[in-house]
C-alpha cells in the first residue's frame, strides 16, 4: 500500500504529545487512587470509581488529554499514512471520542444503582476499550506488507491481542466473577492500550517522509541534421 508523507512537522509535534499523554494517563491511573482514599484498593475498584469520588481530578482530566491527543494524532496519521484511513481511523476516532465523554459524562460513586450518564459513561468507556485494539489489529496487518513498519506491526499485534483478552477479562470480572481483581485487570487493559497508542504515535512521528522529485521535462532530441 503506498503511503503518503507531506507534512512532516504536524506528525514530529504530535507524537511526542501523544507520548506525554500516555504518561500522564499511566501516572494518573496509579497514583490518584492513593490521592483519593488510601484505604482503597486501585487492584478490586477501577479507574472509574476513583473518578467518581473525584470529581475534575486527575484521572478525568488526563483521560480527556489522552483522548484529545489521540483525535489530533488520528488527523496527522491520516494526512501522512494512508494506511491510516478507512476502518482504522473510525476505531482510532470511537477511542478517542469514547475517552473524552467517559471524561466528561461522570459514573456513579460505588453504588448499586446506575443512572443515565453513567450508563452513557460505561458504554463510551467500553466502545473505546474495544476499538483501539481492533485498530491496532487492522494497522498491523496493513503495516506488515511494508519493510519499514513490520516490527511496529508484531509489536501493534501483540499489544492488541493482550488488550483484547484483558477486555474479555474484565467482562467476565464485572459480571460472574463478582468484579473480582477488577481493577488490576482493568489496569493491564489500559497499560496494554496506551503503549499501543505511543507505538503508533512513534511510527508516525519517525516513519521516513518521501522526498518527491518532480519528473524529468521531456525534450525532443536535438537534431544533427544541419539545414
Amino acid at each position: 500500500m503506498r503511503e503518503d508523507h507531506e507534512n512532516p512537522l504536524p506528525g514530529r509535534f504530535f507524537a511526542p504529545a501523544v507520548w506525554t499523554a500516555v504518561v500522564l494517563s499511566v501516572t494518573a491511573a496509579v497514583w490518584a487512587p492513593s490521592d483519593t482514599d488510601p484505604g482503597l484498593s486501585p487492584w478490586s475498584l477501577t479507574v472509574s470509581d476513583f473518578a467518581a469520588l473525584d470529581r475534575g481530578g486527575p484521572i478525568e482530566t488526563t483521560m480527556a488529554v489522552l483522548g484529545i491527543a489521540s483525535l489530533a494524532l488520528l488527523v496527522v496519521a491520516r494526512a501522512r499514512l494512508a494506511s491510516v484511513r478507512g476502518l482504522p481511523s473510525v476505531l482510532l476516532a470511537v477511542w478517542g471520542v469514547g475517552l473524552v465523554v467517559a471524561a466528561v459524562v461522570p459514573t456513579d460513586p460505588l453504588v448499586a444503582h446506575v443512572g443515565g450518564p453513567a450508563l452513557v459513561h460505561r458504554y463510551a468507556s467500553i466502545a473505546a476499550f474495544v476499538a483501539l485494539p481492533a485498530a491496532g489489529l487492522l494497522l498491523a496487518r496493513r503495516f506488515e506488507v511494508d519493510d519499514h513498519a513490520r516490527g511496529t506491526a508484531r509489536w501493534l499485534r501483540a499489544l492488541a491481542c493482550a488488550a483484547l483478552a484483558g477486555a474479555v477479562l474484565m467482562a467476565y470480572s464485572a459480571g460472574p466473577g463478582g468484579r473480582e481483581l477488577i481493577g488490576l485487570v482493568e489496569r493491564l487493559l489500559l497499560g496494554c492500550e496506551v503503549v499501543l497508542l505511543g507505538l503508533l504515535g512513534r511510527y508516525v512521528h519517525t516513519r521516513p517522509t518521501a522526498v518527491h522529485v518532480p519528473p524529468a521535462v521531456c525534450r525532443p532530441p536535438s537534431s544533427t541534421l544541419r539545414p
